[in-house]
C-alpha cells in the first residue's frame, strides 16, 4: 500500500493484504464402514501405490465398500473440474502427495475444493513440505486443513517401504476422515508452522 510523502513520491509498504475468506472444513463421516472413498493421485512417483496400499487397508480393516481412483496428468495445477465433479461424489477423498513446491501447493489446492465442496479430504504431504502445505492452506482460507504425513522423501523408495508408510500413515487417514470437524480444525490450525524449526532446507528435496 503506498503512502505520501512530502517529496510527492511514494513510500510502499510490503505488508499484503489477506482477500481469502476463512472457510470451514467438511463435516465428516461417522465412520468408514460402508463408505466410497475416492483416490486422488497427483502423478508423483509412488503416489498410486501409497493411495492403493491404504485403500486395502481401509477395505480390510475398516469396511470401506468401494474405492474411487482418479489420475491427474501432472502434478500441476489443479485436478480439472470434471474430476473434482467425480470426486465429489464419493463419501470422503484421499489426496497424494505433496513432497516439493509446486506439487505441494496445487495437492493442497486440490484438497481445499474438495473441502470447500462438502468432501472431507485426507490431504498427504511429506513431513519436510508439510509447513508449505500448511501456509497454502491459510492463503486459500481454510487454515484447519487436515493434513496427513509421510516421511520425506517418497519418490525413490522401494515399493515394499511404500507399503509400510502406507500403513503407518492410516491411522491418521482414519483420524481426519471421521473426526469431529470443529476438533479437526483446532488441531491442525498452525499445528505444522508453529513446528517449522523442525526442518530443515537440506531436507527440501523430492525425487520426481
Amino acid at each position: 500500500m503506498p503512502h505520501d510523502q512530502s517529496d510527492g513520491g511514494f513510500l510502499m509498504s510490503p505488508l499484503g493484504v489477506r482477500l481469502a475468506e476463512r472457510a470451514p472444513i467438511a463435516l465428516r463421516l461417522k465412520t468408514l464402514r460402508g463408505a466410497r472413498i475416492g483416490l486422488l493421485d497427483n502423478t508423483k512417483k509412488n503416489a498410486d501405490r501409497l493411495l492403493a496400499a491404504v485403500g486395502a487397508i481401509l477395505i480390510r480393516d475398516h469396511g470401506v465398500a468401494e474405492l474411487i481412483s482418479r489420475r491427474k496428468i501432472s502434478s500441476s495445477p489443479a485436478a480439472p473440474d470434471e474430476m473434482i465433479d467425480d470426486l465429489a461424489r464419493c463419501d470422503a477423498v484421499i489426496n497424494a502427495y505433496g513432497d516439493c513446491g509446486s506439487c505441494t501447493s496445487w495437492c493442497v489446492h486440490d484438497g481445499v475444493t474438495l473441502e470447500k465442496r462438502g468432501v472431507p479430504t485426507a490431504t498427504v504431504n511429506s513431513d519436510a513440505f508439510v509447513v508449505l502445505g500448511q501456509q497454502e492452506a491459510v492463503a486459500l482460507g481454510v487454515p484447519g486443513l487436515p493434513i496427513v504425513t509421510v516421511p520425506h522423501p517418497m519418490g525413490d523408495v522401494s515399493a515394499e517401504e511404500v507399503e509400510r508408510r502406507a500403513a503407518a500413515m492410516a491411522a491418521q487417514v482414519v483420524h481426519v476422515l471421521t473426526g469431529d470437524a470443529d476438533t479437526l480444525e483446532t488441531e491442525y490450525t498452525d499445528r505444522f508452522i508453529d513446528e517449522s524449526d523442525k526442518f530443515t532446507r537440506s531436507e527440501m528435496m523430492c525425487a520426481i
